[in-house]
Formats: structure tokens, sequence, C-alpha cells
């Protein structure tokens, strides 16, 4: 290989290494209120389907467990609106941009999503398991009525 050769290809890599990739592209600022609210909603549902499966009777009922699930969700109930900062739509979401369209019908929902997440903690406690029944229903239709309006659709499905 000649000296022009291999100077050539010195320089080529280089450049290379020197020039932006885009797979290693600066990340967005929305990115990690996405990852935070991805990641509240995954434990949300993660709570959120034990004390549905209680409910439904397909995992037998434990008090203490629906306690524990429902503490969680009430918690996570107040954390979820902090990762929904305005343009947090653009990148990989699901968020639709209704969202900050429609803002005060958004918060209300989460609103609801809180009152009736705190609701659950409290019937938990010792109301009889009918009470119990009728609080996960509540809380369901408050969740699919936000997921309807201002949640994308996976992609296929």
């Amino acid at each position: 290989m000649s000296i022009t050769t291999k100077l050539a290809a010195g320089l080529a890599a280089t450049l290379v290494f020197a020039l932006p990739d885009p797979a290693g592209a600066e990340p967005s600022r929305y990115e990690e209120p996405i990852r935070y609210r991805r990641a509240v909603m995954t434990m949300v549902k993660r709570h959120y389907d034990q004390v549905a499966a209680m409910a439904k009777g397909t995992v037998p009922f434990n008090r203490n467990e629906f306690g524990r699930h429902a503490a969680y969700l009430e918690m996570l109930s107040r954390a979820s609106l902090d990762g929904f900062v305005p343009g947090s739509h653009e990148g990989e979401t699901k968020a639709k941009p209704e969202i900050w369209k429609e803002w005060s019908r958004f918060q209300g929902l989460a609103e609801r999503f809180q009152s009736e997440t705190t609701r659950l903690r409290d019937v938990a406690r010792g109301d009889p398991p009918d009470k119990l029944k009728a609080a996960v229903a509540d809380l369901t239709k408050v969740c699919k009525t936000c997921h309807d309006d201002f949640k994308a659709p996976a992609v296929g499905g």
C-alpha cells in the first residue's frame, strides 16, 4: 500500500469518526420525559393488572396484596403528569399531541385518575370485595377514557 493510499485511508477513518453518527445523534430534549412517563405507566400497568385480576377473581383475593398494589397505584397517579412536558409528543411515544391542545381536559382526567386510585387505596383497607370491584371498575373507566382519547394505538393494531 502506498503512502498516499495509507494517508487517504487514515483521513477517511478520521472523518468517519469525526462526523456525527445518525444512530448516535444527540437525544431529543424530550427523551427523558418520555422515558419517565413510560416507566410510570409500565408500573401503573403492573399494579393495575394485579388489582384487576383480584377483582375479576382470576387471581385469589388477598387484602394485603390488593392494598399494596392500590397504594402503589395511588402514589404513581401523583407522579403521572410529571412526564407530560409540552412538546414531548415528539419522539418515540404514543402520547398524542391532543394532550397539549386539550391540556385542561387531560389534566382533569389525570386528577380523576388520582382520585380513583386514592379511593381504591381507601376501600382496600377494609371494605367488602363488592366495593373493591366497583372501585376497580371506576378506575378502569378513567384509564380507558384517557387512553382512547390521548394515546395513539400501537403500530399495526
